[in-house]
């Protein structure tokens, strides 16, 4: 039987979580034998999703901005732009795969065109509120197939959707490779070194990262920020960074990171921004790293507290100090903390993360949409919403 060709759509190409595993989904569908075309944009250099063998790429002009109105702008036009692109390649048989809530018009496009519509989601931290309502309630009328990287993002969601599924991300063969060539420690390392990796905002821990990294000039510590080597630069002059603090741009290798750190945190806020399952602490796990991770969220699916880890809100500077003094001064403790965390990291293995992502795509009959229900989700539904007007955070 043929396979569905797929449409997959994820408006900005990065470094970042949901572009990485949209890569290590498309990657198993294409091993499926799906045809695969891609609608991203790749404003900032190389992303997770370019140079993918054997994806027909559709470039967007898609870019993020730190100017709320010129992002809005960039939003709104993307999303037109993406509704008459998918209107132009869908087809009744075919899927279309949007990654993120964000692609909604991808969505709106694919029902007019009686096509399948499966939603990857990653996310609940969108701001503004009144964004999110919008995008969930696009989600909830038109997703015939919704996955959730975390039971805790499906319950929080809890989207009207009748086909639903939890698929935990997982690590590359080849990152995994990578990482298990490195024995596990048996003692604190000399130096101890701290990791965090993430977006250069202040939601994501930044200001507590480098503030805990001034508060312990024992230790070392690096920032690896998802962004430009001019933005890093110029947050730099702008901070008072502590000298064991080294601060890094985007980069396509995190492995001689992991190698070096001891320790890997992720200090996002838990009322800015709830990670629904954090990719990089999955990384370090597999490294042997023990974390530091938010005590909500999706990351308490990955991280079992006081095991592999623990679950420290990142605003709580004085517990922060006590788990890193713990780690650093008390060899045998550390060791069998690495040990469970690669232990841990194993159990989310690409083998199950591929039979679920075949099941979510398995063909399934559609109904063809009335000739009513199409122009209910005609392009006008996607220009009125009110919460376009407002500025957005999607990062």
């Amino acid at each position: 039987m043929k396979k569905p060709r797929i449409i997959a759509v994820h408006l900005l190409n990065d470094r970042s979580g949901s572009p990485l595993v949209l890569r290590q989904a498309l990657e198993v569908l294409l091993e499926a034998g799906h045809a695969v075309d891609l609608l991203t944009a790749t404003p900032g250099g190389p992303g997770f999703l370019s140079d993918l063998p054997g994806v027909r790429l559709h470039a967007l002009p898609y870019r993020w901005s730190a100017r709320p109105w010129q992002t809005l702008l960039n939003f709104v036009l993307v999303q037109w732009l993406v509704f008459w692109k998918v209107l132009g390649l869908a087809r009744r048989g075919s899927t279309v795969y949007v990654n993120t809530l964000l692609p909604a018009a991808a969505a709106l496009a694919a029902r007019c065109r009686g096509a399948r519509v499966v939603y990857h989601l990653h996310e609940v931290s969108l701001r503004p509120a009144a964004l999110r309502r919008v995008l969930c309630a696009v989600a909830g009328r038109t997703a015939h197939q919704v996955v959730y990287v975390s039971e805790y993002l499906r319950q929080t969601l809890n989207l009207p959707v009748r086909r639903q599924m939890v698929v935990h991300n997982t690590l590359a063969p080849g990152f995994l490779a990578q990482a298990l060539q490195l024995s596990l420690p048996t003692a604190s390392p000399d130096p101890f070194l701290v990791l965090m990796a993430c977006s250069l905002r202040d939601y994501k821990g930044v200001p507590e990262f480098v503030a805990l990294a001034r508060s312990m000039p024992e230790l070392a510590f690096e920032l690896v920020l998802n962004a430009a080597p001019d933005a890093v630069t110029a947050y730099q002059r702008q901070q008072d960074i502590p000298n064991n603090l080294r601060l890094f741009p985007a980069t396509a290798d995190m492995h001689p990171h992991y190698r070096r750190a001891a320790v890997v945190a992720n200090l996002s806020r838990p009322d800015e921004w709830v990670e629904t399952f954090g990719m990089t602490v999955l990384e370090a796990m597999s490294y042997g790293r023990p974390v530091l991770v938010p005590p909500v969220g999706g990351v308490a699916e990955v991280n079992v507290h006081a095991k592999t880890g623990f679950a420290i809100d990142g605003r709580d500077l004085e517990a922060l100090q006590q788990a890193l003094r713990l780690l650093a001064g008390n060899s045998h403790r550390y060791a069998c903390m690495a040990a469970a965390a690669r232990q841990q990291a194993a159990t989310f293995g690409r083998g199950r993360f591929a039979e679920q992502l075949r099941q979510a795509f398995a063909p399934v009959s559609v109904a063809a949409p009335t000739p009513a229900r199409a122009a209910e989700l005609a392009p006008a539904a996607l220009a009125g919403p009110e919460a376009y007007i407002l500025p957005i955070t999607t990062r």
